[in-house]
């Protein structure tokens, strides 16, 4: 009974706010950007929808996603569809999941044994991920620092130009232009340029802390 009799026809003063065109990049910030284009306070959506206070505004400031129930609710009271609600943010999200790098944003680099061998981070925020690519390049005679993570790391070496010899634990490879090799990174392993020219290998490793 609580919801019927509390609520109150908004038709009319829909009209009269700012238009609903910025997209939202979560829920809580689509439901307020609905919310204030009617000009409807947290109390009176509260009182209409039969959903407390407290709860919207924790779902507004992304403390709370709340409920389904409370979701129809909220896009019923508002007068919208569930989907108006929820509109932008599957997109949101999918453009959050692409880091895309120029090389001249290419900050993160790492340079070993006096300039001879360097390791360029080829995305950002490396932590937050659960692969790490890495361009390894080596001048000839240079050769990366010897590395041993902890156990259950992996790391997948491909050579793009040049000669390689790739030291993983007692046992030596040779790897050229288009050779590839996948490790236990938990074996101490180091990369050795053995060719007369400058050597560029991807590396893609397990993140130090997965």
């Amino acid at each position: 009974m609580r919801g019927v009799v509390l609520r109150r026809e908004r038709a009319p003063r829909r009209g009269a706010g700012p238009p609903v065109e910025q997209t939202a990049k979560t829920l809580g910030a689509r439901l307020r950007l609905l919310r204030k284009s009617q000009r409807i306070t947290l109390v009176e959506l509260a009182a209409s929808s039969g959903v407390d206070t407290a709860t919207i505004s924790r779902m507004e400031t992304g403390k709370m996603t709340g409920t389904l129930e409370s979701h129809v609710r909220l896009a019923t009271a508002l007068g919208v569809k569930l989907t108006e609600l929820y509109r932008g943010i599957e997109e949101a999200r999918a453009s959050r999941g692409v880091a895309f790098q120029l090389p001249s944003q290419r900050s993160e680099v790492y340079v070993h044994e006096a300039g001879k061998s360097s390791m360029a981070m080829l995305t950002t925020e490396i932590l937050k991920k659960k692969l790490m690519p890495v361009l390894i390049t080596i001048e000839p005679g240079g050769s990366t620092q010897q590395e041993e993570a902890r156990v259950g790391t992996e790391k997948f070496l491909y050579v793009l130009d040049g000669t390689v010899e790739a030291r993983v634990g007692e046992t030596t490879h040779v790897l050229r232009r288009g050779s590839s090799l996948y490790l236990d990174a938990s074996l101490a392993h180091s990369v050795k340029n053995v060719g007369g020219r400058t050597a560029k290998c991807l590396a893609v490793v397990t993140p130090p802390v997965l």
